[in-house]
């Protein structure tokens, strides 16, 4: 049997799954700054889903490509899998070393001052900043992966 098409679809859905969560992140704290006093509830569900949702979906990613690199068509010295994934290495350092600390932090400034004060402000446009860095990397994975330049 042949588990590559299978290996495929499950890394699509990963990719799904991730990215589709993350996406939805602006559209809550859109949703939160008409409603400020919603913000807690929001950025512990942003918290939430991404500790237990997307980033478990990031790391499968990673899994399941490998797997498709060893038993598929493509090499892992393929210029477009190595960038991928050292834009991975770079997303996963970027998510982990700045994104989730700002958040943890944004979540403790609401909790303690609320959603008016100047520390929760500036952890907002960080965490703004942080997810749109984010996004780009993941969009440049995404291109990656679907258009393979130079195989």
């Amino acid at each position: 049997m042949d588990f590559y098409p299978w290996l495929k679809a499950l890394h699509v859905l990963l990719a799904i799954v991730a990215v589709g969560f993350n996406m939805s992140y602006g559209v809550w704290l859109a949703r939160a700054a008409r409603e400020p006093q919603q913000y807690g509830y929001v950025l512990r569900g942003i918290k939430f889903l991404d500790d237990r949702v997307a980033n478990p979906a990031y790391a499968g990613l990673l899994l399941v490509g490998l797997l498709l690199i060893f038993i598929g068509p493509y090499d892992l010295t393929d210029a477009w899998v190595l960038i991928a994934i050292g834009l991975y290495v770079l997303m996963g350092a970027v998510a982990i070393l700045l994104y989730s600390p700002t958040l943890s932090r944004q979540i403790a400034a609401y909790e303690d001052a609320g959603p008016a004060s100047p520390e929760f402000l500036a952890l907002g446009s960080r965490a703004r900043m942080l997810g749109i860095v984010l996004a780009v990397i993941v969009l440049l994975i995404l291109v990656m992966m679907v258009v393979k330049p130079g195989s």
